[in-house]
């Protein structure tokens, strides 16, 4: 039996979720047509709205625009907002967090290839925002400034109030990607600060291939995808009505009591990981999300520890999976002071509600023969 341990990756599909992909795959209409078969199809993706703007917890359904992912999400929150404050007379300067998902990265580039002044906010050691990097970065005006909510390798959280009141104050939108938060924090409070948050349905027991982005009420957004009225006019294409019913069945199954006990074998297993020689905790002493730990082994770079995790049935990564098969260093560790031997040590292990203890004491079991190996065949 096989232990999955990369969550922040992928979580498994819940039976929930599937049996509401089942179900709606049955409905054959268009949601735009307005024969009987296409207000079926409406119906369905409009009860799926609901819930998953519920989730969000904050203003109307109205407000969400489903998306193929977290990373259209960022991309159409981030070059939306960023092109519509522009066109209303802001500056052509975006800000983005420099430990951000490479989805905001790619955003930002987007905005440059249109003629915008683009730079990143420095993080501290622990991978906190530098709010002077931020003030000093604000005294210039921008039309758009993008941070996680929850960073996706090492789980340290952003401090969005005192980012949310610099942003307002210099004038700027605030874009906050939460799809590392979304099924782990309260999502209220975040969009209560935001102008834009992206979430994705495979983050918490979805289907992949589908997110959202929710934007506050009365906030201009530029629209990426254009040629149809769909999304009432935010993004152009057929809904994906299956996807926004398993997105909506996870949503609803969405149980943050439990994050707590995700926590606890979080702990644990960071407990166990540090009496490893040699061993540090990426982000230890900053705020984290309880499920995420992001452990280095010195001398042990870390692809070989996760090909060597994978043999003995663990699945773990060492960062984000889009960039995952790379072995170049990571950049969230990179950004946070480390050089470039260190940070191509990184490991993230990232536990969801399906974690067991059993699974835990496995690769407390066997992680320390793993680390020992592949520092002797580096030596």
């Amino acid at each position: 039996m096989r232990i999955y341990l990369d969550h922040n990756a992928t979580s498994p599909l819940l039976d929930t979720a599937r049996e509401a992909m089942h179900e709606a795959a049955g409905l054959v209409g268009n949601p735009s047509s307005i024969h009987g078969e296409g207000r079926a199809a409406r119906a369905r993706l409009e009860r799926a709205r609901d819930i998953i703007a519920a989730l969000v917890g904050a203003g109307s359904a109205d407000d969400v625009v489903l998306t193929s992912g977290g990373t259209e999400a960022d991309a159409s929150g981030i070059v939306g907002l960023g092109l519509a404050a522009a066109a209303a007379g802001a500056p052509a300067r975006a800000l983005v967090l420099a430990t951000d998902h490479p989805a905001a990265h790619g955003a930002a580039a987007a905005l440059a290839a249109r003629g915008f002044v683009t730079e990143t906010i420095a993080v501290d050691g622990l991978g906190r925002v530098d709010h002077e990097d931020l003030a000093r970065r604000l005294a210039t005006p921008a039309a758009v400034v993008a941070v996680a909510a929850v960073n996706h390798e090492t789980g340290v959280l952003a401090d969005l109030a005192a980012v949310a009141a610099a942003s307002r104050a210099a004038g700027a939108r605030l874009h906050v990607d939460a799809v590392q938060a979304a099924g782990r924090v309260p999502l209220a409070p975040i969009a209560a600060l935001a102008d834009a948050l992206a979430i994705s349905a495979h983050k918490l027991g979805g289907p992949a291939g589908i997110g959202a982005l929710w934007i506050r009420a009365g906030v201009a957004l530029a629209p990426l995808a254009t040629g149809g009225h769909q999304e009432r006019g935010r993004r152009a294409g057929t809904e994906n009505v299956v996807g926004a019913a398993g997105f909506a069945a996870a949503a609803a199954a969405v149980q943050l009591g439990r994050t707590a006990e995700v926590a606890a074998r979080a702990a644990r297993l960071e407990r166990g990981l540090l009496a490893i020689d040699g061993a540090r905790i990426h982000g230890a002493g900053a705020e984290r999300v309880g499920n995420t730990v992001n452990v280095g082994f010195a001398g042990a770079p870390g692809d070989a520890i996760v090909m060597s995790l994978d043999l003995d049935g663990v699945a773990v990564s060492t960062g984000a999976a889009c960039t995952s098969g790379s072995i170049q260093p990571s950049p969230v560790l990179l950004a946070m002071g480390f050089d470039r031997e260190r940070a191509r040590e990184g490991v993230r292990f990232s536990l969801g509600p399906s974690t067991t203890d059993d699974e835990i004491d496995r690769v407390l079991a066997i992680l320390p023969a793993i680390v020992a190996r592949v520092r002797a065949a580096g030596a």
